[in-house]
């Protein structure tokens, strides 16, 4: 069976990255979610992740997950930036055009919503040049976001064209939202379903 517009996500596999491309390829799907992990601790570096996941033959859906970035200060926040250009170039380079933002759960981050939306239009701002969009998931544990909801308010208050909202079933039933809810979302800001 080919699941075309279904795919599976690195991260919810164990093995190798070859084992897990392997593994995603003999179940039939198409496409893939890449963590990040798996390609910048590939054991022949991440030259050598990106070539196996190019290698593959399977159409990268995006990267994940880029955490705790939004609502950070100073050294943190330069230090966050790094770690988030480095992301959206593995993402570039293993052919992905989104990236997985999950929403923090650092105990240092702001949860002012306009504080949120700024730090997450900057990162969708550097996205632009390498043609990625920046998909924001909000999750019950979250300082800044706890549900889609909020993430989708913050998405719209930043209001850049490649920024959206990732909706993850689990962080819907686990944040006891109604299923109704899910009828406030947008469809051109919502970028990526998670089930």
């Amino acid at each position: 069976m080919i699941f075309r517009d279904i795919g599976m996500a690195t991260a919810s596999l164990v093995g190798s990255l070859e084992t897990k491309l392997a593994a995603v390829r003999s179940a039939g799907f198409s496409q893939v979610m890449i963590a990040a992990a798996d390609v910048v601790s590939h054991p022949g570096g991440t030259a050598a992740g990106v070539r196996a996941v190019r290698a593959s033959g399977l159409e990268v859906t995006g990267v994940e997950a880029l955490r705790d970035f939004e609502g950070v200060e100073r050294q943190l926040h330069a230090y966050k930036v790094d770690v988030a250009k480095a992301m959206l170039e593995i993402c570039a380079d293993v052919g992905g055009r989104l990236l997985l933002v999950e929403a923090s759960t650092s105990k240092h981050a702001s949860a002012d919503p306009a504080t949120v939306a700024r730090d997450l239009g900057k990162l969708a701002v550097l996205a632009v040049p390498l043609g990625i969009r920046v998909a924001y998931k909000g999750q019950p544990w979250s300082r800044t976001a706890r549900d889609f909801r909020q993430a989708a308010d913050i998405v719209l208050r930043a209001n850049v064209p490649n920024l959206g909202v990732a909706v993850d079933a689990f962080d819907v039933l686990a944040s006891g939202v109604p299923l109704d809810d899910l009828d406030i979302l947008d469809p051109d800001q919502t970028f990526l379903v998670q089930v």
